[in-house]
């Protein structure tokens, strides 16, 4: 069972007005680096609450970008009842349909939903229930729900909500439940809870520019049968291509011949990362005396303190492998002995070199990199 403690800092983005605080869960594998199997931990036991609450049920599951894609996909693939999974995105998808809504507190406030595919899947599936790491007042997953109650006028869809964490008021979770919305998450935190403590530390100025101070790219590895989750797929289908990526990256990774002690960090990018996670929770198996560790880049702007009691006391302006216009950010970096980073961009030249050149600054020179299909 888990602790408050164990699940939930607060953090401050930076420059934004609508809502001044995070919540960073030290477990999740997004910001902060983490042993993949206590990432798995979390999320098996998540799963468990959709596997209670919706026995012999045909479930979607709908993860949202960026911080929940991974739970997303943990939750589909570990519940047992889930028949199909996908993830919201801000990525643009080519030939994609979308629906489009907006997180008005978010940084990036524009997501979308594809819909490729997306009527056979909601023909048969029983109900479909939103992933989250975090949820407030559950107003951006209902209205995903107005949308696709709009676009399927003809079928009574049903909906349920499941996350980590849960900071609705009793009065908003009476009101769902009452419309037939469960709202199942691991732990309740009051609303707004402890959101007054990032007044009161000291930040750090950080680089506002990326480097590109990297040497030389390295080679590139590639992993085949690509499962995209920004589009709607069979979980056996998802679980098969995920044990595909985890062997190609273990064969890159080479337990064996990785020395006793070492530390490893997998690095996923952006939305993508629960293969990632994946991958680093089967090298914790195979290799125990391995210090394993995965986290991933980010869009989202965030302050970073010395103070212990904080959560993020580094900060790496990156550009994004998907987007030389876009600036992404890496947390809390440190030196390792192997790195391993990941994504499914087609990587422009100079995401990776500012990717690298973070890595190395922070005495990290044996690094690999490996793709995994490319959806763009």
């Amino acid at each position: 069972m888990f602790r408050l403690e164990d699940l939930v800092t607060v953090a401050r983005r930076e420059n934004n007005p609508k809502r001044k605080y995070l919540y960073v869960n030290p477990l999740q594998g997004k910001h902060i680096p983490v042993s993949p199997g206590a990432a798995m931990n979390v999320f098996s036991e998540t799963a468990a609450l959709i596997r209670k609450r919706y026995q012999g049920e045909r479930l979607l599951v709908i993860g949202f970008a960026e911080t929940a894609t991974a739970i997303g996909a943990a939750l589909a693939l570990k519940a047992g009842n889930v028949s199909w999974y996908f993830a919201t995105s801000r990525e643009d998808i080519p030939g994609a349909e979308y629906l489009f809504f907006t997180e008005a507190h978010s940084h990036a406030t524009e997501q979308r939903l594809a819909v490729n595919g997306l009527n056979e899947i909601v023909a048969g599936a029983d109900r479909i229930v939103f992933a989250e790491d975090e949820v407030t007042t559950g107003n951006t997953i209902m209205n995903i729900a107005g949308l696709l109650r709009e676009r399927y006028r003809e079928r009574e869809l049903r909906f349920g909500i499941v996350s980590v964490l849960n900071s609705m008021s009793d009065e908003r979770l009476r009101e769902l439940r009452d419309r037939g919305v469960y709202c199942d998450c691991l732990l309740r935190i009051p609303f707004q809870y402890r959101i007054d403590s990032v007044d009161r530390d000291t930040y750090l100025r950080t680089d506002r520019e990326p480097s590109f101070t990297a040497r030389e790219i390295p080679e590139i590895f590639q992993a085949g049968d690509f499962w995209n989750a920004r589009l709607p797929a069979a979980v056996p289908e998802i679980r098969d291509r995920t044990e595909g990526f985890i062997a190609a990256a273990l064969d890159i990774l080479n337990p064996s011949g990785i020395p006793r002690g070492s530390r490893v960090l997998i690095l996923g990018t952006e939305e993508f990362m629960y293969p990632g996670i994946a991958a680093g929770a089967a090298l914790e198996k195979l290799r125990p005396d391995l210090q394993v560790r995965f986290h991933a880049t980010t869009r989202s702007p965030i302050e970073v303190s010395p103070d212990p009691d904080y959560p993020l006391h580094g900060r790496e302006p990156l550009v994004s492998l998907y987007d030389e216009n876009r600036r992404t950010f890496v947390y809390n970096l440190e030196r390792y002995d192997l790195v391993l980073a990941v994504t499914d961009a087609a990587p422009c030249r100079k995401g990776l070199l500012s990717l690298l050149a973070a890595l190395e600054k922070h005495g990290n020179t044996n690094i690999a990199v490996m793709k995994w299909g490319n959806f763009q």
